[in-house]
């Protein structure tokens, strides 16, 4: 009834892609705000709400994996 470690480990990987999701992606849309009032350009919008998605996907992904490794539930 030990803890998975290999799966501990994995889904600390996953929290830990998430971190500079998590800073990257507002910065993004702000600058994306920013430059829709200079010029019209999408771009860092889209790329920084892509960003939040992949950030919060990658967030639960990581909580699961570290929640089955630690509670031994095996899908």
């Amino acid at each position: 009834m030990g803890t998975d470690k290999k799966e501990l480990v994995r889904g600390l990987k996953y929290e830990l892609i998430t971190l500079p999701l998590l800073l990257a992606a507002p910065v993004l849309i702000t600058m994306g705000f920013k430059a829709i009032k200079h010029n019209n350009n999408y771009l860092f919008l889209i790329f920084g709400i892509i960003l939040a998605i992949a950030a919060v996907i990658t967030g639960f992904l990581g909580i699961r994996i570290i929640l089955n490794a630690l509670f031994n539930r095996k899908q």
